[in-house]
């Protein structure tokens, strides 16, 4: 675990919390009543946005959805006759380009969840 978090990038990080927590910090200044309640449900809500889209994520870094997208770009590039698509290949190059990778929407949605939860709880 401690080695997947060294792979966190602080930029890619940042630019994640910027455009996550836009919505809901906007939502909570703009609201006229309850503005900390209306910021935890926003939050909230985009928190199990990233959840659901962490686990799809999830699923593409593993590889599960590799012979999927193998054949939806052959069916893209099938008229190429010199360079021909080879899944052994497509899937080495895959696994390479998914070594460095982290899962942002997933953390960020659980780091979220947590965080709301414990607003709500001292909100109330």
């Amino acid at each position: 675990m401690i080695t997947r978090l060294k792979k966190i990038d602080p930029r890619t990080m940042m630019s994640h919390l910027i455009i996550t927590l836009a919505y809901p910090i906007a939502k909570g200044i703009t609201a006229e009543h309850n503005g900390l309640t209306v910021f935890t449900d926003a939050m909230t809500i985009i928190a199990l946005i990233l959840v659901i889209g962490g686990i799809i994520y999830s699923f593409i870094l593993k590889g599960d959805l590799d012979i999927s997208s193998f054949t939806f770009r052959r069916g893209l590039r099938h008229t190429d006759p010199e360079k021909p698509l080879d899944y052994r290949n497509y899937e080495r190059d895959r696994r390479e380009a998914r070594k460095n990778a982290f899962n942002y929407p997933l953390f960020l949605g659980i780091v979220y969840l947590i965080a709301a939860a414990i607003l709500a709880y001292l909100v109330i």
